[in-house]
């Protein structure tokens, strides 16, 4: 079976996107100063996730620039830990797609203490046959490289590819790149797609 599939983990296996996290941590900022914290963490959060600076010196800058305190950023960095809530049915799906001989692989845009937070909680991460983090890539979707190296990690070409995300810029992203790429809605979703191949 020549077909690869490649996941999202936000919106697949975690039930919070991320635009739902963002919008749970900022309800742990003061109320005065949240409109620039959500600008501010839009704006800062490529370079955490390309793995270009480190969580403390990016949560050191984001306090800085946003005008959040340093007590508030510790509230903040335990609320985004708690936005990794398990999908049942989404490990339930991804189990039945390897059981039926497709090669699966994970990709997330991922900042580095969020990877190990996620490599150390989720031991199903190691059934993938790959696993692409963007800070371990040093780029991030929608950019063209990363999809680039998600393919060769799958060891295949993006016509060989299929793709789900919850995120319609990142699908958008995979079909100019020649991946069919799916809007994510549910497992059975999933299995209609790949019936077809």
């Amino acid at each position: 079976m020549s077909t690869r599939v490649l996941f999202d983990l936000y919106g697949v296996f975690l039930t919070r996107g991320v635009e739902d996290s963002l919008l749970h941590i900022t309800d742990a900022v003061n109320a005065e100063v949240a409109q620039q914290f959500r600008k501010t963490y839009l704006e800062l959060r490529p370079e955490l996730e390309a793995g270009h600076i480190s969580d403390e010196r990016w949560w050191q800058q984001l306090a800085l620039r946003s005008g959040v305190d340093n007590g508030e950023i510790s509230e903040i960095a335990r609320a985004l830990e708690s936005t990794f809530e398990l999908s049942a049915e989404g490990l339930e799906m991804a189990s039945k797609v390897m059981d039926a001989g497709f090669v699966t692989g994970l990709f997330a845009n991922i900042s580095p203490g969020l990877a190990q937070l996620a490599r150390e909680r989720f031991d199903w991460i190691e059934d993938f046959a790959a696993v692409i983090f963007s800070c371990d890539i040093g780029v991030c979707k929608p950019d063209a490289a990363a999809f680039d190296v998600a393919v060769e990690s799958l060891g295949a070409t993006a016509k060989d590819t299929v793709y789900f995300s919850p995120t319609q810029e990142f699908v958008d992203a995979a079909r100019q790149m020649g991946i069919d790429g799916f809007v994510y809605q549910s497992p059975q979703q999933v299995f209609e797609v790949l019936d077809a191949f």
